[in-house]
């Protein structure tokens, strides 16, 4: 090592160690996180357990807003499935303005998928009053802030799911994974009809929980860290291949093959994927939430904090486009109109 080397790695080394309490995740990018002796001590395996009492605790104080029956599934099988969840009238406004929206829209390649997003801000959900009127359903913001254990409202858009619109490699999202080591929520207002033919999320229930095997499985693969197979992996979205899924023992995973108007949350610590397809597109309202998983208070229920998010979004955005313009390549998530 040289002394620059040393110098920088001693500045960063506060900035490593605080990220210990935070989403941080990756064993490459954290030398910490990675550290191979420290979680053979079991690192890894406690940020797990620790984000997941504190993560139920919290979700426990955000139940209040939705049916003990919704709750309890959840806890136990870490999704919830609702059909027809609007009016058709409501719905049918929703799906023309999501197949006609016209906004800044962007897309990002994961192998040979491509997905399209419209991120729904609040001045973009001044065009599409239906959508709006989705987004802002009690309903909806209750079973979101339980799932995600926080007040605060997930980031939403309107997605595209393109399978097979691209050459390269098979999309990573195709194989069985965790998102993270600690409870996230995803969740998927489908618009159109889900089949096996445009590539269904997949899901293993009991998957979100906690078990001596599971706990096993994420100690031998945080051994490995960095030096995991799957570059995924190594920033710390665990893959898991049949043997291993076989050794959880857990229920058999469950294509949602679903109609229109169907709502979908789900913990994505658990281990799911996007199920292999053709040639395909599939379109939704799309909300993900990943909030610190050591704080134990659940935020406030705030309007403006929920609006300001999507400033810093755009702002993240734009500064990965200036970076990738810098390299002469395109940004993660590039603007295609």
């Amino acid at each position: 090592m040289t002394a620059l080397q040393f110098v920088k790695n001693a500045a960063l080394a506060p900035i490593w160690f605080a990220q210990l309490f935070s989403t941080a995740k990756s064993f490459s990018a954290n030398p910490i996180i990675g550290n191979r002796t420290l979680n053979r001590f079991g690192l890894h395996v406690a940020r797990i357990v620790i984000s997941h009492g504190v993560m139920g605790f919290k979700m426990r104080l955000l139940s209040f807003g939705i049916s003990r029956e919704d709750s309890a599934f959840f806890r136990k099988n870490g999704y919830l499935l609702k059909t027809k969840f609007l009016e058709d009238e409501l719905f049918q406004k929703l799906r023309s303005e999501a197949q006609n929206y016209t906004g800044e829209t962007r897309e990002g390649r994961q192998g040979n998928t491509l997905t399209q997003r419209a991120v729904m801000s609040p001045e973009a959900r001044e065009s599409v009053p239906a959508i709006n009127s989705f987004l802002t359903l009690n309903q909806l913001l209750n079973l979101s802030r339980f799932s995600a254990g926080n007040f605060r409202a997930p980031f939403f858009y309107i997605e595209k799911v393109k399978n097979h619109y691209a050459e390269g490699e098979e999309d990573p999202q195709k194989r069985f994974h965790t998102d993270t080591f600690h409870p996230t929520m995803k969740c998927w207002f489908f618009i159109d009809e889900v089949t096996e033919e445009n590539g269904p999320f997949t899901y293993i229930p009991g998957s979100n929980r906690l078990s001596i095997a599971r706990l096993k499985a994420e100690y031998k693969k945080s051994i490995l860290g960095k030096n995991q197979e799957n570059r995924y992996a190594q920033r710390g979205s665990m893959r898991y291949n049949d043997s291993e899924i076989r050794a959880l023992d857990l229920a058999d995973p469950i294509p949602f093959t679903v109609p229109p108007n169907t709502l979908v949350i789900a913990n994505t610590f658990g281990i799911h994927k996007r199920t292999e397809s053709g040639k395909s597109t599939r379109l939704s309202i799309y909300g993900d939430s990943r909030t610190n998983p050591f704080n134990p208070i659940p935020g406030l229920p705030i309007k403006w904090l929920d609006d300001a998010q999507y400033t810093f979004l755009d702002l993240f955005r734009k500064k990965a486009d200036k970076r990738a313009e810098k390299l002469g390549r395109r940004s993660p998530w590039y603007l295609i109109k």
